[in-house]
């Protein structure tokens, strides 16, 4: 029996050899490794799954493999998160991740069956094929439900290959579904090797593609090299612990600790940088609530005496609390983002967290039905803000639009292109990724953060509690980056224009999902009439 089993798996195993070979290569290829397989990652998948008229069931296995072995590769991270973050034992947490490498990329062997079944359908070509499932693997990939939404556009600003300046223009989404293209093309350029040597234009051209992409990317910075206004800021990274972090948040003792730990590296930084115009603390910072009518706790009260003699502005995580919710329920309490000054005054109303974390935040289907709530009732959930909102900050005679954006809202890349519409000057981004220890996700997560600034063309500041903190401008140009998991302070010059031009990617958006779309109609039409005109 054993050795029948080991012999159906060694069949297995070979029959989704390219299937998993495509996902090593995408899956090394993502940040935090260099982009090294980037141009030809998919294609061992989409080869071997339109070779032959192989059945649909294959197709759709083939690519769950790759989507699961890319998953386990590039999200490793979400087993020492279920343990850290949902105290799950270490059994649970790897069920947890295997789960999640089982079914949140699942549109990935969407596309390849989809794609498998209009070339049986419609008599495509293998090629045709190969750049419909390109085609429905963009377009799937923007609107299918995950947690954390990447994509291979990430890679070209990780590994600082110029091409993502173009971000501006299609978005990274778009950049991503320019890479999955010209992995098309490389394939069927493969497959035309394979039955005829005179594919030489093909690669000229497509080398032409590939240049105007990164060297055009270069010049294309430049536009966005012209400031006119600038601010120092400091960055507090105190690199406080989870079991601090858990304690602070049910009122068990921690809050002192932290609110001394922040005020003191904030008076020492003031001490060693003491042009800094404002200081940022990150994601739920101060362990307490910071609304004007609640300056009289004890933990705001400590802040205040603590801050003395240092008059700058601060902005900083926090909680706020309604005053119209009662306070017994959850939903009274919001993460918070507040502009204030050295004596708590608020400087603009707070900023509350619209985009909350699926179990971290809120608890999903819990709006529709409460019931839920009663029955899980240790998962949080917190109140809901009401869309992207810029603080006003009144600095040197003018009035400074900072742009607020509380951890995973940094990842929603429509989300800023609202901050843009609000005229954001800056985006400011606070983060807490204390959660995911020393793995890839920090840097991941970084990243990704920090394309909104290339979309939108406004610098944005990332202050994180155990890192990356960093800041980077509208053209791209990365500053200094904290160390992980270090007590930290930094300053930086965060140069900016004031009333920059919206970029074509705020404005219009995905705009060429219709491209793509009008793209795929085409190759669908267009391997439609050609099997009708060969019927006899």
């Amino acid at each position: 029996m054993m050795k029948k089993a080991v012999q159906l798996f060694k069949h297995k195993a070979f029959d989704l050899r390219w299937a998993l070979l495509s996902g090593i290569l995408v899956g090394t290829s993502y940040i935090p490794f260099p982009p090294w397989a980037l141009l030809f990652c998919y294609i061992p998948l989409w080869i071997s799954v339109t070779a032959d008229n192989s059945p649909l069931k294959k197709a759709f296995w083939s690519g769950w493999t790759t989507q699961f072995v890319l998953s386990a590769i590039g999200f490793h991270w979400i087993a020492y998160t279920a343990h850290e973050f949902g105290a799950m034992p270490w059994i649970i947490s790897i069920l947890a991740l295997l789960l999640f490498c089982a079914f949140m990329h699942l549109y990935i062997p969407a596309a390849v069956t989809a794609g498998a079944w209009l070339q049986r359908k419609f008599k495509l070509s293998r090629i045709q094929t190969i750049f419909s499932i390109a085609l429905l693997h963009a377009l799937l990939e923007r609107i299918w439900p995950v947690i954390f939404d990447w994509n291979l556009g990430y890679t070209l600003l990780g590994a600082h290959i110029p091409a993502y300046q173009w971000a501006d223009v299609i978005g990274f989404a778009g950049l991503s579904a320019v890479i999955l293209l010209c992995n098309a093309w490389i394939a069927a350029i493969w497959l035309g090797f394979r039955e005829s040597s005179k594919n030489f234009v093909q690669i000229a051209i497509l080398s032409v593609v590939l240049v105007f992409f990164v060297v055009g990317g270069h010049f294309h910075k430049t536009r966005w090299d012209q400031f006119d206004q600038e601010f120092k800021t400091t960055i507090i990274q105190a690199n406080i612990g989870n079991s601090e972090k858990i304690q602070a948040e049910q009122g068990r003792g921690a809050q002192e600790f932290i609110t001394r730990k922040f005020t003191s590296m904030t008076m020492d930084a003031f001490a060693k940088f003491p042009d800094t115009d404002l200081f940022i603390w990150p994601e739920t910072a101060f362990p307490d609530y910071l609304d004007q009518r609640l300056l009289n706790r004890k933990h705001t009260q400590i802040l205040i005496n603590s801050l003395t003699g240092m008059d700058k502005a601060i902005m900083a995580g926090a909680y706020s609390r309604s005053p119209v919710l009662d306070p017994h329920r959850d939903e009274a309490t919001f993460n918070a983002l507040f502009l204030i000054d050295s004596k708590g005054n608020s400087l603009d109303a707070p900023y509350l967290k619209t985009n909350l974390l699926a179990f971290g935040e809120y608890l999903p289907f819990s709006e529709k039905f409460p019931v839920l709530l009663k029955w899980l009732p240790f998962v949080s959930n917190f109140g809901r803000g009401t869309g992207p909102r810029a603080l006003s900050w009144n600095h040197g005679g003018q009035s400074i639009k900072l742009g607020g954006q509380i951890c995973y809202e940094g990842l929603d890349a429509h989300f800023s292109r609202g901050l843009a519409e609000e005229n954001s000057d800056v985006l400011v981004n606070v983060t807490n990724d204390s959660w995911f220890g020393r793995t890839s996700e920090p840097l991941q997560h970084m990243y990704m953060t920090l394309a909104r600034a290339i979309e939108t063309r406004r610098p944005l500041i990332r202050s994180t509690n155990t890192g990356i903190s960093t800041v980077i401008w509208a053209n791209g140009d990365l500053q200094q980056t904290s160390p992980l998991h270090e007590e930290w302070s930094g300053e930086f010059t965060v140069k900016y224009r004031k009333n920059a031009p919206i970029t074509p990617y705020v404005k219009w958006g995905h705009f060429d999902w219709i491209v793509l779309l009008i793209a795929l109609f085409g190759i669908v039409l267009t391997g439609a009439l050609n099997a009708r005109s060969r019927r006899p």
